[in-house]
């Protein structure tokens, strides 16, 4: 597409040209829109074209489309169905149509975002007739919302490219590797969700009572944090912790640093501590007295093993940070453990994968404030992983059910203290 991001004027032609092929009667259908527009309008930005003169190219193209279209439908009514290429989408029609008797005016409107039908409501309006007065004014009026809506997430997307090859190395490579772990994280909770013990069952792997008793999930966890802390050990130290110490200098200096040195502050062993306490009063109160018992005995040989590792085998100045690190996985897996206890198997991925994002910032924090190298923070994360699957393989077997009455009340209670200690650990920096 270099030819044409070279001259505006042209890059605007085939940005309303698309945008009227999206629009145009089934045509769309088969027209990557979305796609192209999105290429387009980043392209857009690095031609020197503004924000206003795009959306007039991409709004007057998807209205020229909506009214040619509308005027088609208007002018052939039953014959248009005559024609062998409606014939061959006749069920887009029906669908239209179903749309149109249902919503009336809306429909135009709704029509215009979703997909396959953006093509097919105006023609089916214009078929149905729908005074032209009407129709006009109301297609208008949604391609001054749909160009705003398809075509400024990809402009703004060239302009952060630029942004991009303008920063620092070690930010973009800390981006990277951010991008990697949250990649990792979401691939790794997909293969939860399709291979979890209530698909194994419905698919007849497994009976009702191995799935609701056999703690598979855990038992994979353990093998997987097992693996991954022993190679990483194995590997250690790399290349990249280096870098990455080095850049952290840099780093602190930013304007961001007093931010991630406050989420930093979230690791805080006291406050860590303060929190695994309330969680064990609130089990208490709820009669889980076994539960706690478990894990405290988890939590004390964590931090035990912890301080010991990081004693033996890492630097003075990261041992404090690595102790720490663990104690906040551990208690974060165990809030979101406690939390999907009772939701269906299925549904327990959102829960996991905010937990997953938390640990994410909470790690961009110590590698960003040079407390801990990146070999330090996987093995801290894997280490304390490993002891929650140690917890959950405890749990399922003694049949420890968790009662929900005052879940949230807890919640909000540890939300007020995380953010407690946010704002005193900025106000400090500051």
């Amino acid at each position: 597409m270099d030819w044409i991001a070279e001259s505006p004027a042209l890059l605007l032609a085939v940005v309303w040209l698309v945008a009227f092929l999206e629009s145009f009667a089934l045509l769309g259908i088969l027209v990557p829109g979305v796609v192209l527009l999105f290429s387009l309008s980043a392209l857009a930005y690095h031609s020197g074209i503004g924000p206003p003169a795009l959306l007039v190219a991409g709004g007057s193209g998807a209205l020229a489309g909506d009214l040619v279209s509308f005027y088609i439908g208007f002018r052939l009514k039953n014959r248009l169905y005559q024609w062998s290429w409606i014939a061959r989408h006749e069920a887009w029609i029906r669908q239209g149509e179903w749309l149109f008797q249902r919503w009336g005016w809306l429909s135009v409107m709704i029509g215009r975002f979703l997909g396959p039908l953006r093509p097919v409501i105006p023609m089916v309006a214009g078929t149905l007739g729908m005074p032209g007065r009407l129709f006009a004014p109301l297609s208008a009026a949604t391609a001054l919302v749909w160009a705003p809506v398809y075509l400024l997430p990809g402009y703004y997307t060239g302009e952060l490219s630029q942004l991009w090859t303008v920063q620092p190395l070690g930010n973009r490579a800390l981006i990277m590797y951010a991008l990697t772990a949250m990649a990792a994280a979401s691939s790794a909770l997909a293969l939860y969700h399709h291979a979890h013990p209530e698909r194994l069952h419905s698919w007849g792997w497994l009976t009702r009572n191995q799935a609701d008793q056999w703690p598979i999930s855990a038992l994979v966890l353990l093998g997987v944090t097992t693996l991954a802390f022993s190679a990483l050990w194995a590997l250690s130290p790399m290349p990249q912790d280096t870098l990455l110490l080095d850049w952290s200098v840099n780093w602190r200096n930013q304007p961001s640093a007093g931010f991630w040195e406050a989420v930093s502050a979230l690791t805080n062993s006291v406050v860590l501590c303060l929190e695994f306490g309330l969680i064990s009063l609130w089990l208490c109160l709820s009669g889980q007295v076994r539960l706690v018992f478990i894990a405290t005995i988890l939590f004390s040989t964590l931090a035990l093993a912890s301080s010991q590792f990081a004693e033996h085998y890492l630097i003075d100045d990261q041992a404090s940070a690595f102790f720490e690190l663990t104690l906040f996985v551990f208690i974060s897996g165990f809030l979101a453990n406690l939390i999907n206890h009772p939701k269906h198997g299925l549904r327990r991925w959102p829960v996991y994968f905010s937990a997953s994002q938390v640990m994410l910032l909470v790690i961009v924090g110590q590698l960003w404030s040079g407390r801990l190298s990146l070999s330090s923070c996987g093995l801290a994360l894997f280490m304390a992983l490993f002891f929650n699957s140690l917890l959950k393989i405890c749990w399922l077997p003694a049949h420890l059910p968790v009662k929900t009455r005052t879940l949230n009340a807890l919640l909000i209670e540890l939300l007020l203290v995380n953010l407690g200690i946010l704002l005193i650990a900025g106000s400090s920096i500051g």
